[in-house]
């Protein structure tokens, strides 16, 4: 037996991510523009001797046979990784630590897929694959989510700004030199306080489309084509060109009945304190009625008591790490 199939314990971890650009059009063929960020997901995959499934998380304890083990809701994208990994062990202890809350809308679901892929992959061999980890993360959130484009399980495996299409799956990292990250414009998340779950969101714009198809279809096609055209400005390193784009892709998504009043309100407040006028740009992070609004030329807004975060871009997607990290502290 070599010393990398006798491995005992493996770390990794995944970075969270948030959509810039791309929502609900991405489901229909249409490019999106994903985003990893700075806070991570740890995972510890750890061999047993007992049979036993551990799992160890903020959201609490589980245990069950390996052999059988049993749903939980709070754990679920976790056991679909370990069932779609299939690992070769007589018993195994997952340990998830994470810098960043769960209910924040940065795309947890996703990271936490990636890094438990990845770490029970470290268990049986030396390498990571990025690609084959992508691959199998995503066949782990459209198993969860009935439907999903896959698009955060891209960025959070492979870092940095991906452009991303669903079907066929493709993800192309997006190359900015550093030098174009120097006249970006601020940028932060504002949570809204609540969010609703993205397949019922799905579900609810399906709905309308059923009854006026054609006019959905366009929303669509003049979703995808914002995109385009958003990476081309993002290609020149034309930040207020780019914000303009983000500015359309947010009516798109009122069009669709996505925007509602606390991200309404969360908007008209970043563009009443905008540090400089005409340099504001706004949009729903995500699939909308809830969640998180991206805002682009602010740190942040006032009046508003529900959290906020600066938006720091992460290089590094999935990776190996030595060993958990002690967050107390952080």
């Amino acid at each position: 037996m070599s010393n990398v199939a006798a491995r005992q314990a493996a770390v990794t971890s995944a970075p969270a991510n948030t959509m810039l650009m791309g929502e609900h059009a991405v489901l229909f063929g249409y490019p999106a523009l994903v985003c990893a960020l700075q806070q991570r997901i740890y995972v510890q995959a750890a061999r047993r001797t007992d049979g036993l499934l551990v799992i160890e998380s903020q959201l609490g304890h589980y245990q069950a046979p390996m052999s059988s083990p049993t749903a939980d809701q709070r754990l679920e994208f976790v056991l679909h990784a370990i069932a779609i990994s299939l690992p070769a062990v007589g018993g195994l202890t997952i340990t998830i630590v994470s810098d960043f809350g769960h209910t924040l809308g940065l795309g947890s679901s996703a990271a936490v897929s990636v890094a438990t892929i990845a770490a029970l992959s470290l268990l049986q061999q030396s390498v990571l694959e990025p690609l084959t980890i992508m691959h199998q993360a995503i066949a782990v959130v459209r198993s969860v989510q009935g439907r999903g484009s896959g698009a955060d399980v891209a960025a959070s495996t492979l870092g940095g700004i991906v452009e991303y299409t669903a079907n066929p799956i493709s993800a192309q990292p997006v190359a900015l030199p550093e030098s174009a990250w120097q006249y970006a414009p601020d940028m932060c998340l504002v949570y809204c306080g609540y969010k609703a779950p993205t397949p019922a969101v799905i579900a609810q714009v399906a709905l309308a489309a059923a009854k006026q198809p054609q006019l959905f279809a366009d929303l669509y096609a003049q979703m995808g084509a914002c995109v385009s055209a958003s990476m081309v400005a993002l290609s020149q390193h034309d930040w207020p060109q780019f914000g303009t784009h983000v500015n359309q892709y947010q009516s798109l998504m009122r069009e669709l009945g996505v925007s509602d009043d606390a991200i309404e309100k969360i908007l008209s407040l970043g563009a009443q304190q905008a540090p400089a006028v005409g340099q504001f740009a706004g949009k729903i992070s995500g699939s909308g009625l809830g969640d998180c609004v991206l805002l682009l030329g602010t740190t942040g807004i006032s009046d508003w008591a529900e959290t906020q975060m600066a938006l720091k871009l992460e290089p590094q997607g999935v990776r190996a790490e030595t060993c958990l990290p002690n967050l107390h502290n952080r």
